[in-house]
């Protein structure tokens, strides 16, 4: 191995982010070419629905954060404003990807998209149909129908391009547009769906794919039906050169749960011990 391999980073640094950023930090960074970069994304996630801890989050280096509007019941003023002080908060490194609440929440794209998001998570995409409505929600013409956001569009501020681009063209280029697979039909249709031109990445929802399928809840497993449905998104995913994206490292209800917990643990440890030692010391003065 040469120096130059050796010294080779694997993971995004400043000068990466730098280069993939937006002309403003109300435009989405360049997600889907950060995505073909070759480079290793670690991601946290936001789940409390509250802007105290989206500002403890955005500091933490992580290159991007999954936001869950699914399983987690945000208000529409709350989620716009905690993608907006991920963002700012971290001076655009952070980029901010919602999940969305459903696979049909057109209203949800459109308006995390205006927020500044660098993308949308489908949950139970099943269809090339429902495939091409989620496209065209989340790019503007020619290729898609999303709308001209209006409220977040301030000439000469907002706006800035390169030369021979819009915020229109540069957010059909930057924003990704990430499926997530957790169905026998998702499975069934997962190689006509990846081979859309507009998909950056795609996600297994191993657990909801596994209580279809009549299996424990849990996030891997050997039996057959399962095991196949894994290969075949391996196997799909080196076809058609499209990532399978990985689940965000240190989610926020996790590190306060498991941290707590951990500190709690040491805490009642070092009770204990202190407390045995004084003990015997008491005894040993009898």
């Amino acid at each position: 191995m040469n120096d130059k391999t050796s010294s080779a980073r694997f993971t995004l640094n400043s000068a990466d982010q730098g280069q993939h950023r937006a002309p403003t930090l109300q435009q989405a960074s360049n997600v889907q070419e950060i995505f073909k970069s070759g480079k290793i994304v670690i991601g946290t996630a936001l789940s409390y629905p509250s802007r105290h801890v989206a500002k403890t989050v955005a500091i933490t280096g992580a290159d991007w954060c999954w936001i869950d509007a699914e399983h987690v019941a945000w208000s529409q003023d709350l989620l716009i404003e905690c993608i907006q002080v991920i963002i700012h908060e971290s001076a655009g490194k952070m980029i901010p990807i919602v999940r969305v609440p459903s696979k049909t929440a057109f209203d949800y794209m459109a308006w995390c998209l205006d927020a500044g998001a660098g993308g949308i998570i489908v949950p139970h995409l099943e269809t090339v149909e429902e495939m091409k409505e989620v496209i065209s929600a989340c790019r503007f013409p020619p290729i898609g129908h999303r709308s001209f956001p209006p409220f977040t569009f301030i000439p000469g501020v907002t706006d800035i391009a390169p030369e021979g681009e819009s915020i229109f063209s540069l957010a059909n280029k930057h924003v990704v547009i990430i499926p997530q697979i957790e169905t026998r039909l998702g499975v069934k249709n997962m190689e006509e769906i990846l081979r859309m031109k507009e998909i950056s990445a795609f996600m297994i929802g191993a657990g909801d794919l596994r209580l279809e399928m009549g299996l424990s809840l849990a996030m891997d497993g050997e039996e057959p039906e399962f095991a196949a449905a894994l290969e075949k998104a391996t196997r799909v995913s080196q076809a058609t050169s499209i990532p399978l994206f990985g689940v965000a490292i240190g989610p926020d209800v996790h590190a306060l749960a498991f941290g707590t917990m951990k500190t709690i643990g040491e805490a009642k440890t070092a009770v204990e011990e202190h407390m045995q030692t004084r003990h015997k010391d008491g005894s040993a003065r009898k």
